[in-house]
């Protein structure tokens, strides 16, 4: 069900209400259930519909003047036909709204891609891909806002687009830019159209309306508003958190309020679950269930997929380093859930337990068993690494057989590999009377 904006609202006709959405990604794939059946398949290649849906709702609900939509409708240039169908009849009801929709096509969309024989609403204009094209809309006859983009012509746009943007003109209304870009030095996203902040506010326009980067995120809150709604429904772990779009509304003297809208059924969540208090699987499946209980009660209206991360210390580590343990613990939750408006579902049990042992006083004995555990210490803690052991590691990087099946690692994961490393050599070490 939409939602409608709790923040008071004037009626004035000098006031702008708008939606600012970007990388729909219809279409788009989802993937981590493991064990996937027929009905969450069916569960998830619906969500990013109804994400969009969501969206249409909000802006019908809350009666605003337009709908921004900063690229990546569709995640691939070779549509569907069921994509455009339900695109397009999302387009219809905001026409029938009274809502218009202004769109850039991004990186996963192009311009060349979108057909030039669909019969869109007159209330729909696709910003050009040549160049920024400026729209002006008006309200009852009186300019209200100044909206200003570009759309990618190629799916693999390298050129600082901001830099092709016209500086505000002093007669122009409360003036928005809508850019796919990539912002700053954001590493988790291809560099497509690189600009700087400073791209933007040279440009003295009041909101950037942004698309590309899937995590929402408020750059800047005024002077001028940078904004990236993110990605409206989540596709895997990787986009857990939040999803959704935002809601803007403006005054006369171009105040700026924005309420982050939930669009997304489906909400990816990463948890930990301590085994410290469980002596036996028994115990720790109590533990498991209490938190995903936890889980519902937060999204009692969507579904919860989870990636469980066991931590700590404990006797039923034991049990979970067992041929098949972590792919048992999944079976069974996924056969006792059911899928429903509220179900939580887990993707993945990921195993960074260890024994219950005494590291102080095993690091006094003088063996093998203590050198590998006051080397693995030393590392863990001053995040120094042997020279030696160094010499050693590199010899796997520079063979020219081995090489192309592995990648640079950072100083954070080689010392998770070397908690790793200890907890396996100490599994098969290790006595039960020394744990």
């Amino acid at each position: 069900m939409a939602k409608k904006s709790d923040a008071p609202q004037s009626k004035s006709e000098d006031h702008l209400k708008f939606i600012h959405t970007a990388d729909l990604h219809l279409g788009s794939p989802f993937s981590g259930i493991a064990q996937m059946d027929e009905e969450v398949a069916t569960l998830l290649s619906q969500a990013s519909y109804d994400a969009y849906e969501q969206i249409i709702e909000t802006a019908i609900e809350n009666e605003v003047d337009f709908l921004l939509i900063s690229g990546d409708v569709y995640e691939s240039e070779n549509k569907k036909i069921i994509e455009q169908l339900k695109f397009h009849k999302g387009l219809e009801r905001l026409d029938a709204a009274g809502i218009d929709v202004y769109i850039i096509c991004g990186n996963h969309d192009p311009a060349r891609g979108w057909s030039k024989e669909i019969q869109w609403p007159t209330s729909v204009h696709f910003l050009p891909d040549d160049k920024p094209e400026i729209q002006i809309f008006k309200k009852n006859g009186k300019e209200l806002a100044t909206i200003v983009g570009m759309s990618y012509r190629t799916n693999a746009i390298t050129d600082n687009l901001a830099l092709r943007y016209p500086e505000r003109e002093n007669s122009w209304p409360f003036t928005i830019g809508m850019l796919h870009c990539n912002l700053g030095t954001n590493t988790d996203h291809d560099p497509y159209s690189p600009c700087s902040i400073h791209d933007l506010t040279g440009k003295r326009y009041d909101y950037w309306a942004l698309g590309h980067i899937h995590k929402p995120s408020i750059i800047q809150e005024s002077s001028p508003a940078i904004i990236y709604p993110g990605i409206p429904q989540g596709r895997d772990i990787g986009e857990s958190g939040l999803r959704g779009c935002y809601l803007v509304s403006v005054d006369a003297d171009s105040n700026i309020q924005t309420e982050f809208i939930e669009t997304a059924k489906v909400l990816w969540q990463e948890m930990e679950i301590p085994i410290d208090a469980a002596n036996t699987i028994h115990e720790l499946r109590q533990e498991i269930e209490n938190s995903l209980e936890e889980r519902r009660a937060e999204n009692p209206n969507g579904i919860t997929i989870c990636r469980v991360t066991l931590t700590g210390r404990g006797p039923v580590h034991r049990e979970l380093i067992k041929d098949g343990a972590k792919e048992g613990l999944l079976q069974f939750f996924m056969e006792q859930e059911t899928i429903s408006d509220n179900a939580v579902l887990i993707e993945r049990f990921i195993d960074t337990t260890s024994l219950p042992i005494d590291r102080e006083k095993i690091m006094q004995r003088e063996d093998l068993i203590a050198d590998i555990v006051a080397i693995s210490e030393n590392i863990q803690t001053s995040g120094e690494v042997d020279e030696a052991l160094l010499k050693e590691i590199d010899v796997l990087f520079q063979n020219y057989k081995v090489r192309k099946n592995l990648i640079d690692i950072s100083e954070d994961e080689f010392v998770e590999l070397v908690r790793e490393a200890e907890t396996y050599l100490l599994d098969n070490m290790i006595s039960e009377d020394l744990s």
